[in-house]
């Protein structure tokens, strides 16, 4: 599997877990394994996110020669 379908397979069954704590229709056992089990989809959710964002590259053209060059994403706290 790669990195795209294990994120996107993680996020949905995240959404699972939440829409599972919300409905308040399972014990409190069953309510700690999923907030844990979602904490840890959190986790690497988050990880995924976080190595995609140091891949994104911008590309610029420069005023001078008109030549494109690469800048890596400053990202939104930048």
């Amino acid at each position: 599997m790669d990195k795209k379908q294990n994120f996107e397979t993680n996020l949905k069954e995240l959404e699972g877990v939440v829409k599972a704590l919300e409905s308040g229709d399972i014990s409190l056992d069953e309510m700690l394994c999923l907030y844990e089990k979602g904490i840890h989809l959190t986790k690497e959710c988050t990880t995924a996110l976080d190595q995609a964002e140091q891949k994104i590259t911008i590309l610029m053209k420069e005023k001078d020669g008109g030549e494109v060059t690469e800048q890596p994403f400053g990202g939104m706290d930048e």
